[in-house]
């Protein structure tokens, strides 16, 4: 092994390495992945191609899964291939989890996340010499002490943001919600391990995560007509360069939808999810799979079909190469964008709102909601239109109109008219602003 300290990482006869001097320097910036060779009878080295230690990682993660002489599970006391649940590592599950399945999902970044508290757990309790560290094995994580221990110490774990430079800019207390949605990743990652061909380990968690019911704290705030209207008529005033903020409000108005499939809106006709004069608009586009949370089919009121319209006429007016990545409704710059969370946020404080978990940008559709409930719309029509209760084969075969919804919400669009003329048209300009931007991604407010 390159030098006498332990490596990175390491599985099996991999482990990962930067390429060494006799005198231990560096010859190269890149991780590259060692094995001893027992026909050559030395070192043999790969490189990853990558600075990245967490690419590095992945790399030797893919080549370990690829070598067929490697068991699902390796013992580093005797060498001998294994595979059980006492020897199979829980890092290494998380790891083989989401190299094959998890990095594959639309939310890779999510299941990324709640695995590595989970992480983050074994190397506290490999820090303070507790019960549970790196050295876990599937066996040992598939019981309830070792949830007990990993909810005891979630809940103490603050929610951070960082900046690009790794500092904390934002934290809040850690909801028991969130601590669970990583016990249901992991328990994700352990039965993906028994499901493995061959199976990598013969247990399987016998926890469950706790109902969401349980620990979610229901979301009370709410904002009624006359503050929407406020929202609409700030986002809409005339040179602030708030166009991204002023479609995502119109958009949430007029579908109710949660805010990443009001930012996921396109025209582009390769998403086919709306075309000119289609009364109905596809919140769910061409090739994305349907998940829990439901992306339904929803019927276009006007000041919706209006926006669409004019999205549609600038996509057209754009050369066929710069069509790649158009046509999104709420963008920036004529590109796509992750969220308005900043924009919001600026909004939030320009209106003297309150700022806090519960006003962020998904109060738009739990405050539409409550309206429309009020307002004594159909039960059926309203699950429908939130994409709500749609485990059935209806949904399949029959578009809903929505009707009693549609109507509802044409009266709301009308309330808000009155109240801020003129703030739910489109008046941003219909093609990209012109001039060269950095790749952003989010609306800086």
């Amino acid at each position: 092994m390159q030098g006498d300290a332990a490596p990175v990482y390491r599985r099996g006869k991999y482990w990962l390495d930067k390429l060494r001097r006799e005198d231990g320097a560096e010859r190269s910036p890149r991780w590259y992945v060692f094995w001893y060779d027992p026909t050559a009878r030395r070192e043999a080295s790969a490189s990853t191609g990558t600075e990245d230690v967490d690419q590095a990682i992945l790399a030797l993660d893919r080549r370990y899964l690829s070598d067929k002489d490697e068991a699902p599970a390796f013992c580093y006391a005797c060498g001998q291939p294994l595979a059980s649940a006492e020897a199979y590592l829980l890092t290494d599950a998380i790891a083989d989890y989401r190299l094959e399945h998890g990095d594959l999902k639309d939310s890779s970044d999510s299941i990324q996340a709640r695995l590595k508290h989970v992480l983050d757990f074994l190397d506290a309790e490999e820090e303070r010499g507790g019960t549970f560290g790196i050295e876990t094995s599937c066996a040992v994580s598939c019981g309830t002490p070792f949830i007990a221990a990993f909810r005891a110490w979630s809940k103490d774990q603050p929610v951070t943001w960082k900046n690009k430079k790794g500092e904390i800019t934002a934290s809040r207390p850690r909801a028991a919600a969130t601590t669970e949605e990583s016990v249901l990743q992991v328990a994700a990652a352990l039965n993906h391990a028994a499901d493995a061909d061959p199976p990598r380990s013969e247990r399987r968690p016998i926890y469950r995560p706790l109902p969401r019911k349980q620990v979610s704290r229901p979301r009370r705030v709410r904002v009624d007509v006359p503050v929407l209207a406020d929202m609409v008529a700030y986002a809409a005033e005339a040179d602030k360069k708030r166009g991204s903020l002023h479609a995502f409000i119109v958009a949430s108005l007029c579908t109710v939808a949660r805010p990443d499939s009001v930012v996921d809106i396109c025209v582009a006709p390769d998403r086919e999810q709306w075309y000119p004069g289609a009364a109905e608009l596809d919140l769910n586009p061409f090739g994305r799979a349907q998940t829990n949370k439901y992306r339904p089919i929803i019927p276009v009121v006007p000041v919706l079909g209006e926006w669409l319209a004019a999205e549609f006429a600038a996509y057209q007016r754009l050369d066929q190469s710069a069509r790649i990545g158009a046509g999104y409704l709420v963008n920036y710059y004529g590109r796509s964008v992750l969220d308005v969370d900043r924009a919001w946020s600026t909004m939030l404080a320009g209106l003297k709102l309150p700022k806090g978990r519960e006003w962020k940008p998904y109060l738009m559709r739990h405050s539409l909601a409550t309206i429309l409930r009020n307002r004594g719309v159909a039960k059926w029509d309203l699950e429908g239109f939130m994409g709500h209760d749609v485990t059935g084969s209806t949904e399949v075969y029959a578009i809903g109109r929505f009707a009693t919804v549609a109507r509802a919400l044409t009266d709301i669009l009308g309330e808000i008219e009155l109240r801020a003329p003129g703030a739910l048209r489109r008046k941003c300009a219909e093609v990209a602003l012109p001039g060269s931007l950095p790749q952003e991604v989010k609306m800086t407010g």
